[in-house]
């Protein structure tokens, strides 16, 4: 079930429409598909080893599709760990929707930087 509106009161369909009828100027946007909050934007996506995308399957059996992000609007949550990394010398947090919770992929932190790895099936975009 997606949320109506978004706790400060705006209407998420509203602003993805603006978006995509090029309103406002902005660039294009990756929304998170559980609740439509805004993730990214289009311009923070990077190539990290050579490539943007990534498929990875983690030690259960489930593979995933990323994308990598220079930063995104989500919440960090446990501790740094450098178990079953996909990126070597990078450990890894959970990165959550700011506002649904929903899990949208890692936070990947590794000798002075940091980059995102975002489920691409669990966002809309970019749009």
């Amino acid at each position: 079930m997606r949320c109506a509106f978004k706790p400060d009161g705006t209407d998420p369909e509203r602003a993805r429409d603006a978006k995509k009828s090029g309103a406002g100027g902005g660039a294009r946007a990756y929304w998170c598909a559980a609740c439509d909050t805004h993730v990214a934007d289009e311009d923070a996506a990077i190539d990290v080893g050579g490539a943007h995308r990534h498929r990875f399957v983690n030690p259960a059996g489930v593979e995933f599709e990323i994308g990598c992000f220079r930063d995104a609007r989500c919440r960090v949550a446990g501790a740094p760990t450098l178990e079953a990394t996909w990126f070597a010398g990078f450990a890894w947090s959970f990165a959550l929707c700011a506002n649904c919770g929903a899990h949208l992929g890692w936070r990947y932190d590794g000798d002075g930087a940091a980059f995102l790895g975002l489920i691409l099936a669990r966002l809309v975009g970019p749009i």
